[in-house]
């Protein structure tokens, strides 16, 4: 007994030797430390066992399968062979509860968010190029937030807009087009994001991020920058698209005064500041001024000026209606029409003056006196053009003027829309001007003048050629002839003479877009003809005047059925189809052969010219499907179309500042709550709800079509 109370003393000392031993040697494991997913979690200075001298293995570490590595073809991941931070190279984490340490180089698969490899110098991604490339790309550039939208692999046009951005927000060439220069720099740590896009209303940043204009540039962008550098009081001249010396002074004046390089030069710097809301308005200091001009003394009017007249006086003279505000632009020493109807303006203010607008003594006193009236709306400008675009007090004056003469039934607001357009064309028309419907000089001369015919007389002129309708010598020799049987998407040609209800809707179609303005009496005249015509040349059409299908298809903004595009017509095919194929490719200005059903080679090459202007593949001079469904569409360019309105189609995805000009269009007529500058949803509904409203095919997407009836005509407000 006494020696197994004995032993069991000693049996109990060893086990509390034992635990002892095992607290010292660190082998249990406290609770924190334990991971619940069934693998013993290393923490740092508290290893659950001796870490000298422990058993090494040459074994490397796999990851757990559940975990793939990452790939971002073409450019492999990164694989970094990393040593173990405590010695003898532990890994942190040991699965399936092993308590042996596997001691072994740590290897690390890093999936960069910016990777940086060097591109394939045959590497070049553009339009129509599909991949995983692409999407690299596409998810690259969504990174840095100059694309929003799916990264699908597929380079289209938003992709494309969206490496330009890129491209000149990081000083590349702008091409559009991912080279080698340009991929490396997209995948460096040094690529740099895109600014956030405003959307505030106004004002108006139609300029891109990646254009420059200087001397000598013209076009819509150069007369948008005009306008904007008017609203600010830099530029005194028209906005007449023309980057001459005048505008290049305006933009040194502008750069000075808000603190930028002053070279005369609109590039990036210059542009995105003069389009934001931060733009400093011209100051005296700022604003060149005339230089003065001595007042004549009062003893010295003793002489008349008035119409033909030219000199120093009429110059001074100008200069003073300019100072006064009856005048607008700048003195050139001819007393034109603009200078006598602003005289005559200016004595409709005094009872003791003759409206006549003659300066004699009696209106020259009071106009050098000291209280002389003053007006903020210029009566006339001095060798102004004015186009559609325009917003100024030139163009009010000119529409209380084509008021006055009863082409224009309108509020005077000075902003020339399409329903302006239409008033001019009438104007021009009624005055054996050329009918253009841009108000140049000869034009505004015209106007002024007394000469100047009013829409009476325009109405009496087509009623008496109506009258003559039954001759055909009075008609204009239309070209071709006897092509009235031709019917492309339900539409028949109109010509000069012709009645009935489809002309009445021609009628009806032309007024919305602002081309005619006179009445809808289903009898097509020369108010018919010539608002053809001005459509027909602002869209690159054949100009005659004949309203065939083809003109019809884009003044209705519709497309034809499957009827119509359902064959293949190619060398050797004839009939009615071919026919109608010739008409149409005369109409678009492809083709001036004979309109008799014969594919030849005439045709031939008419197809693909067509083909080549409209991006469309193969270009082989066979009509088939693909081809007609363009050539009978809205979208349908014609031959001089470079020339005229070509607007890129806009889509849900689309971004950047075609899609603002457009929300701001639309936020303007009512359909629109909020410019984003992303074709999103909203703008999805809003597009379809301008395209219900005026008459255009259902798409919800901002195509040719639409985008001219939204811009180049007098589209119906939501309201």
């Amino acid at each position: 007994m006494k020696n197994s109370k004995g032993r069991l003393v000693k049996g109990l000392g060893l086990v509390g030797m034992l635990a002892l031993c095992l607290l010292l040697t660190g082998c249990v494991v406290p609770p924190a430390d334990i991971d619940t997913s069934g693998n013993y979690v290393v923490t740092d200075n508290n290893p659950p066992f001796q870490t000298l001298g422990p058993t090494i293995t040459n074994t490397p570490y796999t990851p757990p399968t559940n975990t793939p590595a990452p790939t971002m073809p073409p450019y492999s991941p990164v694989v970094t062979n990393v040593p173990s931070q405590n010695q003898g190279g532990v890994s942190p984490i040991i699965p399936n509860n092993q308590i042996t340490a596997i001691i072994t180089p740590q290897v690390i698969i890093t999936t960069q968010t910016t990777p940086t490899p060097e591109a394939s110098s045959s590497t070049t991604l553009k339009n129509g190029s599909t991949g995983d490339e692409v999407r690299q790309m596409q998810q690259r550039l969504k990174e840095l937030g100059y694309l929003k939208g799916s990264a699908d692999g597929d380079f289209g046009a938003a992709t494309e807009a969206a490496v330009k951005a890129f491209q000149a927000q990081n000083g590349l060439s702008v091409d559009g087009k991912a080279g080698t220069a340009t991929l490396n720099k997209l995948y460096s740590s040094s690529a740099v994001r895109a600014a956030s896009l405003s959307t505030t209303n106004t004002p108006k940043p139609t300029a891109t991020p990646f254009t420059s204009f200087k001397v000598g540039d013209t076009g819509s962008e150069v007369r948008r920058m005009q306008q904007r550098l008017r609203e600010l009081g830099y530029l005194h001249g028209s906005a007449d698209g023309d980057f001459g010396s005048a505008t290049e002074e305006a933009v040194r004046l502008f750069q000075k005064q808000n603190g930028l390089k002053v070279d005369g030069k609109a590039g990036n710097a210059t542009l995105n500041l003069l389009y934001s809301s931060a733009a400093k308005r011209a100051t005296a200091t700022a604003t060149p001024t005339a230089k003065p001009t001595a007042t004549p003394k009062a003893d010295d009017l003793d002489y008349y000026l008035d119409l033909g007249t030219s000199g120093s006086k009429v110059r001074t003279l100008q200069n003073r209606l300019i100072a006064l505000g009856w005048l607008d632009g700048e003195a050139d020493g001819s007393y034109g029409n603009a200078t006598e109807y602003a005289v005559k303006a200016f004595q409709k203010r005094y009872s003791s003056l003759w409206d006549d607008g003659v300066a004699g003594p009696d209106t020259l006193k009071i106009i050098y006196g000291a209280g002389a009236a003053t007006t903020i709306t210029p009566a006339a400008s001095i060798g102004m053009t004015l186009q559609q675009g325009d917003s100024n007090e030139a163009v009010r004056a000119m529409q209380k003027r084509l008021k006055e003469l009863g082409f224009y039934d309108r509020t005077a607001d000075g902003s020339f829309g399409g329903v302006t357009k239409s008033s001019v064309i009438a104007f021009q028309t009624a005055n054996g001007l050329s009918a253009t419907g841009v108000a140049n000089v000869n034009t505004l001369n015209k106007l002024y003048s007394a000469s100047a015919k009013d829409a009476d007389h325009l109405k009496d002129e087509e009623n008496a050629k109506n009258e003559e309708d039954s001759s055909t010598s009075t008609k204009p020799n239309d070209n071709p002839t006897d092509v009235d049987d031709v019917i492309v998407g339900g539409y028949t040609t109109l010509r000069w003479g012709d009645k009935g209800p489809e002309v009445k809707k021609l009628q009806e179609a032309l007024k919305n877009r602002g081309y005619y303005s006179g009445k809808l009496d289903s009898t097509f005249g020369s108010g018919v003809y010539a608002a053809i015509k001005a459509f027909q040349k602002q869209y690159g059409l054949k100009v005659d005047g004949i309203a065939g299908p083809a003109t019809q298809i884009l003044l209705y903004g519709s497309s034809s059925s499957s009827n119509d595009t359902s064959t293949s017509l190619k060398k050797g095919s004839s009939g009615t189809k071919v026919r109608n194929l010739q008409y149409v490719l005369y109409e678009l200005g492809y083709y001036d052969g004979a309109i008799n059903g014969q594919y030849g080679d005439t045709t031939a090459d008419a197809v693909r010219a067509f083909q080549i202007n409209n991006n469309l593949s193969p270009v082989d001079g066979v009509a088939g499907s693909k081809t007609l469904k363009v050539l009978y569409s809205g979208d349908a360019k014609g031959a001089t179309a470079s020339s005229a309105a070509s607007y890129d189609t806009l889509s849900k995805g689309s971004k950047g500042t075609l899609v603002v000009e457009l929300q701001e269009s639309l936020y303007a007529l009512g359909y629109l709550g909020e410019v984003t500058g992303e074709f999103d949803s909203a703008t999805v509904e809003a597009v379809k709800n301008f395209q219900r409203r005026n008459n255009l095919t259902v798409n919800g997407k901002a195509d040719q079509a639409t985008q001219r009836v939204l811009y180049g005509g007098s589209p119906k407000p939501a309201w």
